[in-house]
């Protein structure tokens, strides 16, 4: 045997190995504790999911799972982190409706949402709401809409970032109401209710699942639906099509991981997620919280991606919002 077949023997003897290796890493996913890195601030609407998610799905995989915020930055900084850590399904982002309206906001991102991650599965989707402070005068969407128009530039709404779903839901609400209304965000869902209840601002397009509470105890007014389709634990609330026609503004959360991950891992931390959203009990407290509880294969997953980057890139056109 030549010594150039005997260096040939011995790669493919070593890439062998090292296949084999992966293999065996990938089939005993997970080793270790499993950390989803949530983008925005403690207490929002998608901190709390991923924490019903990280009870279930430590179940599911039979490894801790604990929750990580990095916020900032309409959710970059998470994205970011996660991009660069090691790509073997122990560090998941918690991505959500914003992550995919960034492509469009802004001109330049750290990472790509599309190339850089690969989509498991869509954990939940979640409604808005209008709330208002009980000291704002109005009591119906027309009446914010009167409102704003006496008032032009003074009626101010809070958000979790620029460039999230409740920002850009503020943006479509004023173009088709032919309002100008001031934009003020936040780090975060949870804080810009905070300042709302207190005051600091007038309005909010919230999700469900952040203002229930308040809107149960009174401490705001739930004004209408950014859906079409009417949410049970706000049953008299209206949406908001029914005044402004072709409204519509939902958010969701998702899992991703990055690209290189194998595929085999992905396989199994979707088929967990899959299984962990459809327990009874995931369920109701998702459900509970103001969302609608989704768990959606990987090829579900993908073809809904498909769909929400166009619809996000025309809303965010139709804004003229750009975050840098």
């Amino acid at each position: 045997m030549t010594m150039k077949k005997i260096i040939r023997r011995g790669w493919l003897t070593l890439l062998g190995v090292i296949l084999a290796v992966n293999a065996g890493v990938a089939a005993a996913y997970p080793t270790g504790r499993v950390s989803i890195v949530v983008p925005f601030s403690a207490g929002g609407s998608t901190d709390i999911v991923a924490r019903i998610l990280a009870d279930r799905l430590a179940a599911e995989l039979g490894q801790p799972v604990i929750v990580e915020k990095k916020a900032g930055a309409s959710g970059n900084i998470a994205g970011d982190y996660v991009a660069r850590s090691q790509p073997d399904g122990h560090t998941l982002f918690m991505g959500t409706s914003t992550s995919i309206a960034n492509i469009s906001l802004f001109r330049k991102l750290p990472f790509d949402i599309l190339k850089d991650f690969t989509p498991v599965s869509q954990i939940v989707h979640t409604p808005l709401v209008m709330i208002a402070h009980p000291g704002l005068p109005v009591s119906s969407i027309q009446d914010v809409i009167d409102y704003a128009k006496a008032n032009p530039g003074k009626l101010n709404y809070g958000s979790g970032g620029a460039g999230t779903s409740q920002h850009l839901a503020g943006v479509l609400f004023a173009h088709l109401a032919g309002v100008d209304m001031t934009h003020v965000p936040y780090k975060g869902a949870a804080p810009a209710v905070t300042d709302l209840v207190g005051g600091n601002i007038q309005l909010m397009f919230a999700p469900l699942i952040d203002a229930l509470q308040f809107i149960k105890a009174g401490k705001v007014k739930a004004l209408g639906l950014t859906t079409t389709k009417p949410a049970p634990q706000v049953p008299d609330v209206a949406p908001i099509a029914t005044v402004l026609p072709g409204f519509e503004v939902a958010t969701w959360n998702a899992i991703f991981v990055p690209a290189a991950t194998p595929e085999n891992v992905v396989r199994t931390l979707s088929g967990a997620i899959v299984k962990a959203v459809a327990h009874p009990d995931m369920r109701r407290s998702i459900e509970q919280q103001g969302s609608e509880p989704v768990g959606s294969t990987l090829e579900q997953f993908k073809a809904f991606l498909g769909k929400e980057v166009e619809l996000w890139r025309k809303l965010v056109e139709m804004s003229g919002a750009r975050a840098d």
